[in-house]
């Protein structure tokens, strides 16, 4: 007997790393709504229940003052600049707040007050949790795993990209293909956005693209600063992510003049309308992101496209 237990400790120390499985510290529900965005069921500073965006794409924790359940307590105590989709403006700051999250409870956090519509959602999950743990969103089963960083091992059979930042939020590389022109572009990876894939104002004006398709829809966005912009929305012959091909992909190009989408410093913007598509882990901290198709893959990316 002590022969047998002195072998299968010995072969459970020699296990391959990939047979060791990361440990889950929780593991959240969430909520894909019509509007193609993530929410989650959260609290502040011992709220009742609220509802929260997830969004990769706001670096900061966002409360939304016009929401009827934004009666918790809070303080703010500075101003800074938010960088909107279509333009920027000054808003109040909130430091030493506190998330509860599922069963965990981040302490220290800044929250951004940003004046949304009330029927929008109560508040945004940003950058600044989003980035302290690795994370799965996995639409398959609807939920969210979250992963002890010392345990953590990077999911194997997945398109692995490389993330750099700008104005504070992650771009990856992708590939488009335009009226047979293909363009390599660092895009930002934006959950919160509700949109498919929208090329810049600077990048479209660079490869002079604007025009050179009639829009089958013009859209007019307004951003988390309270301006507005337009969107041509158009088709693109090719999207291709890692090893995965994607064609005749509705997308847009930007006319906005101010905000992110008139940034030079990214090429356009990747919504969740694209990325719900896939199962994805950011492990922000190490500088990457994980892509696995899921059963979402052959969902219509408009409905009105094919009726």
């Amino acid at each position: 007997m002590k022969t047998l237990i002195y072998t299968l400790i010995a072969i459970y120390l020699v296990l391959p790393r990939e047979f060791i499985q990361a440990q889950i510290i929780d593991q959240i529900p969430f909520e894909l709504a019509s509007d193609n965005r993530v929410y989650l069921k959260c609290k502040v500073n011992n709220s009742d229940t609220l509802r929260f965006l997830f969004d990769t794409g706001a670096t900061d924790m966002i409360m939304n003052p016009n929401s009827p359940r934004s009666t918790y307590s809070i303080q703010f105590d500075s101003q800074v600049t938010n960088n909107g989709a279509t333009g920027t403006n000054l808003i109040q700051a909130s430091s030493d707040n506190e998330l509860q999250l599922g069963n965990m409870q981040i302490k220290g956090l800044r929250f951004l007050s940003i004046p949304y519509p009330p029927n929008f959602w109560d508040g945004v999950i940003g950058l600044s949790f989003i980035s302290q743990y690795p994370l799965k969103l996995d639409y398959d089963t609807k939920t969210l795993y979250v992963y002890e960083r010392s345990s953590f091992i990077p999911p194997k059979n997945t398109i692995a990209l490389k993330i750099e930042y700008a104005l504070g939020v992650p771009l990856i590389p992708i590939q488009v293909k335009v009226n047979n022109r293909i363009f390599n572009m660092k895009v930002e990876i934006d959950t919160g956005s509700d949109r498919v894939l929208d090329m810049n104002t600077p990048f479209v004006r660079q490869n002079d693209l604007l025009g050179t398709q009639s829009p089958f829809a013009i859209s007019r966005i307004t951003s988390s600063d309270s301006n507005a912009g337009e969107l041509q929305n158009v088709f693109f012959d090719e999207v291709r992510l890692g090893n995965m091909n994607f064609y005749k992909i509705p997308g847009a190009f930007s006319t906005v003049t101010e905000g992110v989408q008139a940034s030079q410093e990214m090429d356009g913007v990747l919504g969740n309308n694209f990325l719900q598509r896939f199962n994805i882990t950011l492990d922000l901290q190490n500088g990457y992101i994980y892509l696995e198709p899921n059963n979402l893959i052959y969902k219509p990316f408009y409905h009105f496209l094919i009726e």
